[in-house]
């Protein structure tokens, strides 16, 4: 449906509003989305209602065309004694199908996609395949189906299935079509084949082709803009899993029809990332993917699930985590103020709360305080008080401790000085955010590679640290070997020659 209007103006009847219907021509084209509206009253362009428009397209295939935006005015065309008033709207998302959805029906109860590199990250290799010795089951074969067409005389079947000098070839699909499936907290998600098979006989031979879909099932029906936002979600989850931005090739929803039955609608999204791959770029290897997802499906599940659980509490960090992450090779100074800020933001129960102070320190803080309690107000005596009530408190430096640790106890023969490269991160952080040189004294403009490594640094462990929460077995992804086509593995692979970098430059500037 959508491959064959993409791209092209497609005329049809809009409703904007719930008794007027105008001509109007509707183009899916990414960012340049355009729905022009015609009428002969200008009013009527001009007092519409433009978040939510219905419409049915001249081949009656049915849009809905929402979160819709007026570009500008109302344009006036007039032609000797006529003349048609226009206007230009652009849609987020449209609705394809049999019916209309507006944003306020809680009717969606499903939602599958399509990613880049679903093959890569629910690889299956003995899925489908061809037999090796497949001469016994040929014959076999060819004998049971001319006995069936002769049995039935099938009208479409002429003559009988007659063996060749060279070998057959089988090639066949197992018919297993689920992958995994977890219960979580935004509903029932699961990944399928959905093979397609062209074989008409006959000379031009035969085809299978596979789409892997991500699936979604909700328990209670839901509005269109909640179906996004919790499939957003676990976008972001697989994303991290494979290791770069996933571009959403199929985007489809569905509802309760009548009798039970479900109808689908595919969803046209015209603002969608484009996730461009450089040329430099890796491709994705199945072994370098941080979860085997066939091998394993009950951990895969059990991980996302806990993950998912904790996205509410998270979704601050995580989304600070996404920003850095879809910049993908690209680094700068902002890229590492927002990695470590992540850490400050983390949930309560990600990071300690208080760090237990010695006696002799709590009573100089409390007498300071007193002190200072005791001076007329001030800007300075304000600042004072707010420094002293932090003492006890777990800085930014604590924090990121508390997560690196997870890490050390279980791949720390792979992370020697780690903590020295979190802290050197944070006191390159406080150089661009206070103005605070680094005791270091590292110029960082001249060793712009250590900037990115320390970048890297709290990126790897706040997203690794985050799964080792949910479940993830680090240790046994490590012993697997290869890993350079993710971020993680390159990280790792990367660590030695650039924390050996970071101290020589500890070293060289006592």
């Amino acid at each position: 449906m959508l491959e064959n209007i993409e791209k092209q103006k497609h005329g049809g009847m809009f409703n904007i509003s719930s008794d007027k219907e105008i001509r109007g021509e509707l183009t899916l084209d990414g960012p340049r989305s355009s729905l022009q509206l015609w009428d002969r009253q200008y009013d009527h362009l001009h007092d519409m209602q433009s978040n939510f428009i219905k419409g049915v397209l001249n081949d009656l295939t049915k849009v809905s065309l929402l979160d819709c935006i007026k570009t500008g005015g109302v344009g006036i065309i007039n032609k000797e004694n006529d003349r048609i008033s226009f206007r230009n709207l652009f849609p987020h998302y449209v609705l394809l199908g049999d019916e209309h959805i507006s944003p306020q029906d809680k009717l969606i109860i499903g939602v599958k996609f399509v990613i880049d590199d679903a093959n890569q990250l629910f690889h299956e290799k003995e899925i489908f395949g061809q037999v090796i010795n497949p001469v016994p089951l040929f014959e076999h074969i060819v004998r049971c189906e001319n006995d069936f067409f002769k049995k039935h005389k099938l009208p479409y079947k002429q003559g009988k299935i007659e063996v060749g000098p060279i070998p057959p070839q089988i090639y066949y699909y197992t018919g297993k079509e689920e992958i995994f499936s977890a219960d979580t907290v935004l509903g029932k998600i699961s990944a399928f084949h959905s093979p397609t098979f062209r074989s008409t006989g006959g000379s031009d031979g035969i085809e299978v082709k596979n789409k892997i879909f991500v699936e979604l099932g909700f328990c209670n029906a839901i509005t269109f803009k909640e179906a996004m936002d919790r499939t957003f979600r676990v976008f972001k989850f697989l994303e991290l899993i494979i290791g770069r931005p996933q571009n959403n090739l199929e985007l489809w929803i569905s509802k309760k029809g009548e009798e039970k039955k479900l109808t689908e609608f595919r969803v046209y999204e015209s603002m969608s990332p484009k996730r461009g791959r450089s040329e430099n770029e890796r491709e994705v290897h199945p072994t370098d993917i941080l979860i085997n997802v066939a091998g394993y499906p009950n951990e895969f599940s059990q991980i996302l699930a806990d993950w998912l659980e904790r996205d509410d509490l998270w979704r601050n960090s995580r989304n600070r985590f996404f920003g850095n992450f879809y910049k993908h090779r690209d680094w700068d100074v902002d890229r590492l103020i927002a990695a470590a800020n992540m850490f400050d933001i983390l949930p309560g129960n990600a990071v300690p709360r208080k760090v237990e102070l010695e006696e002799n320190i709590k009573h100089v803080r409390d007498c300071c305080i007193m002190k200072f309690k005791s001076l007329p107000r001030s800007p300075e005596r304000d600042r004072a008080l707010g420094d002293l009530g932090r003492i006890g408190s777990v800085n930014l430096k604590k924090k990121i401790h508390h997560r690196a640790k997870l890490l050390i106890d279980k791949i720390g023969d792979k992370l020697p000085y780690l903590l020295k490269a979190t802290d050197e991160a944070v006191n390159c952080r406080n150089l661009y955010v206070h103005g605070t040189s680094p005791l270091s004294g590292i110029d960082y403009d001249k060793e712009s590679h250590i900037l990115f490594f320390l970048t890297d640094t709290l990126e790897f462990v706040f997203a690794a640290s985050d799964l080792i929460d949910a479940g993830w077995d680090i240790e046994k992804w490590c012993k697997d070997g290869g890993k350079r086509s993710h971020p993680f593995g390159q990280y790792l692979a990367d660590y030695e020659s650039n924390i050996s970098k970071l101290i020589s430059l500890f070293e060289s500037s006592k």
